[in-house]
């Protein structure tokens, strides 16, 4: 078995969890769609015994519009917070001490790894 096939089939597993992930979570936002359709439904008809056709249909509009504002008003705070970035002059920063014990790991690394066969 060539080194392509072991990576093609490691790439076509991936792919394959990856695909049954998606459906999965496809399938879990229909059924959370259906189940927030019945809750309007059910909420809607007792409403609309209490206050009326028109106002009970406000009354889940005005919700739902809440609803849509305040996940904006979520995605807009929280878009705005500083992104953590990476900064190459931390690694000149690094302390001498962690600096050799880094080059002393690599050099004994290097040297295990060549005497292995």
């Amino acid at each position: 078995m060539r080194l392509t096939d072991i990576a093609s089939l490691a790439a076509e597993r991936i792919i394959a969890r990856l695909c049954r992930r998606a459906v999965g979570w496809l399938l879990v936002i229909i059924f959370a769609l259906a189940a927030v359709y019945q809750a309007t439904t059910a909420v809607s008809v007792a409403i609309e015994l209490e206050f009326g056709i028109i106002e009970a249909h406000l009354m889940i509009a005005a919700f739902y519009a809440l609803a849509a504002v305040s996940t904006v008003i979520v995605l807009w705070m929280t878009s705005r917070r500083p992104r953590l970035t990476y900064d190459r002059m931390s690694v000149a920063h690094v302390q001498p001490e962690l600096q050799l014990a880094m080059i002393v790991e690599a050099m004994l690394l290097g040297y295990s790894l060549s005497r292995w066969k």
